[in-house]
């Protein structure tokens, strides 16, 4: 087990239709150019990434949990993006290829949002778009 992920300051989302560029890099960063959406958060976030090994290979499960100032109601598959507080890079979790799924609940003192995401790889590692960054050798196409 990893375990949890502290810091963060602020929690994005952009639907997979809203999303222009995405382009990985099997060393741990991505390129995204997407319509962001701001998650109006009222508590601090709980992020738990863990680590599984099974005949098939590795994995690795990020378990998400925060509460709401408001309703979202996102039904569509999403990328989910965050940022730290204490100069960790951005974490984008999901991919155009393997979404996101969020699920809300709603009582009339609480609204929280939670996702369980399964993937290969390691939340992927933001990187800007001139492509330097985490990139070694340097980002190009033949990484996409």
């Amino acid at each position: 087990m990893l375990g949890p992920i502290n810091h963060i300051c602020r929690v994005r989302y952009a639907s997979i239709n809203d999303v222009a560029q995405y382009s990985s890099s099997p060393v741990g960063g991505v390129m995204v150019s997407a319509a962001w959406q701001e998650l109006a958060i009222s508590k601090p976030p709980n992020l738990t990434i863990s680590e599984e090994h099974s005949k098939a290979g590795r994995s690795y499960t990020s378990t998400f949990r925060t509460w709401l100032k408001e309703r979202r109601m996102i039904t569509a598959p999403v990328i989910i993006r965050m940022d730290f507080s204490d100069g960790k890079p951005t974490l984008i979790i999901g991919s155009i290829d393997h979404p996101v799924f969020i699920t809300e609940d709603h009582s009339l003192t609480q609204k929280n949002l939670q996702f369980t995401h399964k993937f290969w790889a390691y939340p992927f590692k933001l990187v800007n778009v001139s492509g330097t960054g985490i990139f070694t050798p340097e980002f190009t196409q033949e990484f996409t």
